[in-house]
This record gives structure tokens, sequence and C-alpha cells, in this order.
């Protein structure tokens, strides 16, 4: 009821409110003006009747002594005939004994068995339903009933009908001044909306993002100072907007040199990557050599056996620092990543990784999208390489599932692992400790305008799901709870 009531507009409200309070009028004038005038009219009628009953007794007191029974008739007939209430005349004698009626062949039954009360000295008046309606019996005694008593019934049906077609005509004038009450309320009704409708309207226009409309209501009262309150709020949300977009428009700036910056830094630190794994290849893997030449060429000249023995533990010493140095360079910038692209070189770099932490890692690619070059398949790479070190670091997973899905339009990247999960202690602690493993591997997605989301795998671990687009549009980075989350890489 209140949800159909607030669907309602106020000019409705104030004329179905105006439309009540007329009804509720009308209904308690009538019923009131209904009551006082029946109870008017019964002792009117009450009235009418005594003093019907008491001209006929004090006019028929002689006849009945003379015994003149037709002048008596005569009497009673033109008293009956003398008003439409009277329903019907009786007089009776001391004995009780009818000498004359105005009922037209015969007197009924049901009267001449109805109780006639005792004879008293003044009259008496009853009431009782018939199928005519209510009835008022009046006695009035003759000669303080030494001579007899008159009675006569008076009717209320003529005196209903007048009453009725007076309430009806009150009911016409009700009806007019109801309809007139109907449009003065209308008219009214419309002159208050107006303004609140002017209201809605502005509202509504500057819901839609039009701010220079104004209200304009000339009016002086609450409705005129609600106008006015509008109008000022609506000033000032202009000047907020204004102030909101040049905020929003100097963080943008300040997102866009931050994403420069940190697109540098990458780079950079790819370009630093790169120059150390071509020096360890070039130098350090050259130097390493040569030593190992030379302890070979030592160990044959050397004279004593327990010289050649320390020689040649010097060169398989020197052996596995040349075999370490060259799988450093592989792993700061692969060669393979430049040469056959992206998942050879995943997969070349998850077989050794496997192997080397006891780690039984699955991967599954699909690559039926454009091929993945350039600062996307390094970020990828950068990003396998985060989540493997993050796993063997921090999850104590066995297994690792990692799905690579290349489309038309996007690069799906699904890592998740068996292990114990990242906890909001752990989320805590991390950002206590500038960890930023999950802070860098996001970075390095939104660079490429990509997702980047993690939950609760299916084996009970980590399941990090990323998405790269390869056609790159307005940056739209994720936001949630996890904006807070760094973990150490």
């Amino acid at each position: 009821m209140k949800h159909l009531l607030s669907r309602i507009s106020i000019y409705h409200r104030i004329l179905a409110t105006i439309l009540l309070i007329i009804v509720i009028l009308s209904s308690t004038v009538g019923l009131v003006v209904w009551d006082s005038m029946n109870k008017f009219v019964s002792q009117q009628l009450t009235k009418q009747g005594i003093d019907t009953a008491t001209n006929l007794a004090l006019s028929s007191s002689n006849v009945i002594l003379l015994d003149d029974f037709y002048q008596l008739h005569e009497l009673v007939s033109q008293a009956a005939a003398s008003s439409e209430d009277i329903r019907y005349i009786m007089v009776f004698d001391a004995g009780k004994r009818l000498l004359a009626h105005s009922f037209q062949g015969g007197v009924p039954q049901a009267i001449l068995s109805f109780d006639t009360p005792a004879m008293s000295a003044s009259e008496q008046v009853r009431l009782f339903n018939s199928n005519e309606g209510r009835i008022h019996d009046i006695i009035v005694p003759i000669e303080h009933g030494a001579v007899g008593f008159v009675r006569i019934g008076m009717t209320e049906a003529f005196v209903k009908r007048l009453l009725l077609q007076h309430i009806g005509n009150i009911a016409v004038a009700f009806l007019l001044v109801g309809i007139l009450a109907v449009f003065l309320s209308s008219a009214i009704a419309k002159k208050i909306t107006r303004p609140i409708d002017a209201l809605v309207q502005t509202a509504e226009a500057i819901t839609q993002g039009n701010l220079v409309v104004r209200s304009n209501i000339g009016e002086q009262g609450e409705v005129g100072k609600l106008a006015k309150a509008f109008d000022e709020m609506t000033h000032s949300l202009i000047s907020a907007t204004k102030e909101k977009e040049g905020l929003l428009k100097e963080l943008i700036e300040k997102e866009q040199l931050r994403n420069q910056l940190i697109q540098k830094l990458i780079t950079a630190q790819e370009d630093e990557r790169k120059r150390l794994s071509r020096e360890l290849h070039d130098q350090t893997s050259q130097a390493l050599t040569s030593l190992m030449l030379t302890m070979r060429i030592l160990a044959e000249d050397a004279t004593t056996e327990s010289q050649k023995e320390a020689l040649r533990i010097g060169r398989d010493v020197t052996a596995g620092l040349l075999k370490e140095v060259r799988e450093m360079a592989i792993e700061l910038r692969p060669p393979v990543l430049d040469d056959l692209g992206l998942i050879p070189a995943v997969k070349k770099y998850i077989a050794p990784f496997s192997e080397r932490h006891q780690l039984e890692i699955q991967f599954a690619a699909n690559d039926n999208g454009a091929p993945i070059e350039g600062n996307t398949a390094i970020a990828v790479y950068r990003i396998l390489q985060e989540a493997l070190n993050n796993v063997v670091k921090h999850s104590g997973a066995s297994r690792v599932r990692i799905v690579l899905n290349n489309d038309s339009d996007n690069i799906a990247i699904t890592i998740a692992d068996d292990g114990c999960g990242i906890s909001a202690d752990d989320l805590a602690r991390a950002m206590q400790n500038n960890r930023i493993g999950l802070f860098g591997m996001r970075e390095r997605v939104e660079l490429l305008f990509g997702r980047f989301e993690h939950n609760v795998s299916a084996e009970g671990g980590v399941e990090l799901m990323i998405t790269i687009p390869h056609q790159h549009r307005e940056r739209r980075p994720f936001l949630g709870a996890e904006d807070n989350d760094f973990i150490d890489g």
C-alpha cells in the first residue's frame, strides 16, 4: 500500500484528499440532518396526532352520549381526511367497545387484537412497526375516560417520503458543491504542484548532465525557498564538478607519467639484464673457459701427483662456475625468447626449474592468435618467472598448473598451485616488509592494459588469472579488494 501511494503524484494526492474530505463531510452532514429531521418529524407527527385526537374527543363527547353513531362516523371521517399522515381513527366507549372507525371495508384483525392499554386521564403514545412502516399509536381519553377514548394511528410513510425528497435536494446541492470543490481543488492542486513539477524537471535535466538549467520559480513561500536552495545546490554542484574534473585531469596526467616511468624502469631493467647476460656470456664465460684451459695445461706440466689433483679439482670447480654463469645469463635474457618466441622459451625455462626445485609443473598452451612479441612477450615471461618463484618461496606447493591461451583477442594465462594459499596475515606482513611480488606482476599487466586477479585455486592454493588484450584500449586497471595485496617475488 505504501509502495502504491509513493507512486501517486502530489497533484493526485491533494485531489484525492480533498475528495475524501468532501465525501466524509457530506456523509456526516447527511447522517446528522437525517437523524435530526427524523426525530423532529417523529415529534411533530406525535404532536399532530395528539391534537387531532384531542379535538375529536372534544367534538365526539356529546355525540357518543346521544348515541348518534352516524354523526360520530362523520366526525371520524372528517378527522381522517384532514391529514395524509392519519392511517386510522377508532373511537371506543368506556367499555372498550368500538363505536366508529376510518377503515374502509372493516377493521383489520391485527388492529383489533392489538393490546389496548388501561385507560388513564391523559393521552398515551406507543410506537409499533407494521408492513407499512412505523406507526404512532395515540390514545386520548374522552371526558377523562368516563365516556370513552379516541385511538389514532399516525403513519410515517408520507412524512418519510417528503423527508427523502428534502434529503435528495440536499444531496443534489452537496453534489453541486462537491463538483465545484473538485474544480477549485484541482486548480489549487495544480497551482501548488506546478513549481514542484518544475523542480522535478530541473532535477531530471541536471541528472542528464545539463548543469546550466535553473528552476526559475517566482514563488515566495516554502516552494520558492526550496527552489532557491536547489539552484544554489546546482551552482555548488557545478563548482564541485569543475574541481573534480580538474583533479581527475591532474590524476590522469600523474597516472600517465607514472606509467611512463614504470615502463622506462622496466625497459631499463630489461636492457640491464640483457647487458649483464651478454657480459656474462661473452666476458665471464670466456674468462672461465681460458682459466679451465690454463689449468688443464698446468695439470699436464705438473711434476707431482698432488699438484695435478689440485689443478683437476680447480678445473672442475671452474667448470661448475661456468655452467652456473651460463644458466644465469640465459635466465637473465633467454636467447630463445628472441629467437623462437614466448612459448618455446617458457618450456625451456620450466624444464630445469621443475627439476631443480622438485616441482611438478603442468604447462598447456593454445596458440591460435597473433604472435606474442616485444614487451608483451617479455612481460608474460617475467610474470611466469615471478609466479614460479613465489610458489617455491611461499606456497610449499608440489604441483603447479599453467595454461596459456592465445586467441584473436586476448592472451589469457592461468597459474594455479596446490600450496597453502595467501592469507590476510600474509598480505599484511608483505606490506610491512615492502615485498611487491604480486604488485609488480599487476603493474606489468596493467601497463599492457590487461586485467590481473588472484583467487583460491581448485587445488586449494593460489590461482592467478591474467588477461592481456592484443589491441591496446583505454586503460581500465583491475580495482578491488586485492589492490592492497603484496607478496615478495
